[in-house]
């Protein structure tokens, strides 16, 4: 029997406190997507792309530049693990469930308690983008077209 796709849910983040660890390119796209959805969002890692530093500067997240500790898991109600390392992003997703906060862990779907879309958004229109975490850029591909039709859709009501 084939495996079942994946259901979409959306959910109310705008009172939740998201973690993020990791810095690194696909961080950087997490949090972007993050800004417009969640309460806040705290990024650690001891290493950060320029680009998250701009946010932080900006005022848009909180950012710790050092190494990830359990501590951090206080009052989040989400965390996505996305660092190079994993070993960290095993143990991130331990203390999670341990904790019961849901994680996403970006390199190892079997660590995830949800997946990450593909978000494409136009006002208060979103939509999220899954293959289930077998085709990613099949994902990516539909995403960019769904972003292209609410372009579209805007420009058209102009």
């Amino acid at each position: 029997m084939a495996a079942k796709p994946y259901f979409p849910v959306f959910i109310d983040l705008s009172d939740t406190a998201v973690l993020v660890v990791g810095a690194g390119r696909i961080a950087l796209r997490r949090v972007r997507t993050l800004l417009d959805f969640a309460g806040s969002v705290c990024v650690v890692a001891p290493e950060v792309c320029p680009e998250l530093e701009a946010l932080a500067d900006a005022g848009a997240l909180t950012l710790y530049r050092r190494a990830f500790a359990p501590e951090d898991l206080e009052g989040m109600g989400m965390v996505l693990a996305a660092t190079n390392d994993a070993a960290l992003n095993r143990q991130v997703a331990g203390l999670c469930r341990a904790r019961g906060i849901p994680v996403n862990v970006g390199s190892d779907k079997t660590l995830c308690d949800f997946y990450f879309p593909g978000v494409a958004r136009r006002g208060s229109i979103v939509a999220g983008v899954t293959a289930s975490g077998t085709d990613h850029a099949a994902a990516k591909a539909v995403t960019a077209a769904v972003r292209a039709l609410l372009e579209q859709e805007d420009a058209d009501e102009r």
